[in-house]
């Protein structure tokens, strides 16, 4: 009798959802009304890194203030949001309309403190559409 080793149960990084979407995006419409995204690559890293590094993003919900401090790159405007680890902040930073992009308005610190919102969820979608990004821009492999 030869032994052959357990038996692996590989899961796929997508699942039908994602796939399907995928799909569609040769074919994708921008809804009206659509946000675009609006942050500097340092913050993208650094939502991106929350959502891949488990490590991170529990040190991050013990201590944002620490966890911002060390990021590298990240403007003064996003590190005031950030440290707040507030999903309405974090919202914020990365949304913005046509004309606030057209104009080169900029959020204050007072806007980015007052935003209200959970840090769940929101970060939670944010992350997942940011990761969905990054594999349909470079494929699963970079990450």
């Amino acid at each position: 009798m030869k032994w052959v080793g357990p038996k692996l149960n590989i899961v796929s990084a997508c699942g039908p959802y994602e796939r399907d979407v995928i799909a569609q995006i040769d074919t994708h419409v921008t809804p009206e009304g659509y946000m675009k995204l609006r942050t500097s690559a340092a913050m993208k890293k650094f939502m991106t890194d929350l959502a891949l590094k488990p490590k991170l993003l529990e040190e991050y919900v013990l201590d944002p203030v620490a966890v911002v401090e060390s990021a590298k790159g990240l403007s003064d405007v996003e590190k005031s949001g950030l440290k707040f680890a507030n999903g309405g902040a974090v919202h914020m930073l990365m949304k913005a309309t046509e004309s606030d992009i057209a104009s080169g308005r900029h959020l204050t610190q007072d806007e980015i403190a007052k935003a209200e919102g959970p840090l769940g969820l929101t970060v939670i979608v944010t992350v997942r559409v940011l990761i969905t990004v990054v594999i349909i821009m470079f494929g699963a492999g970079s990450l």
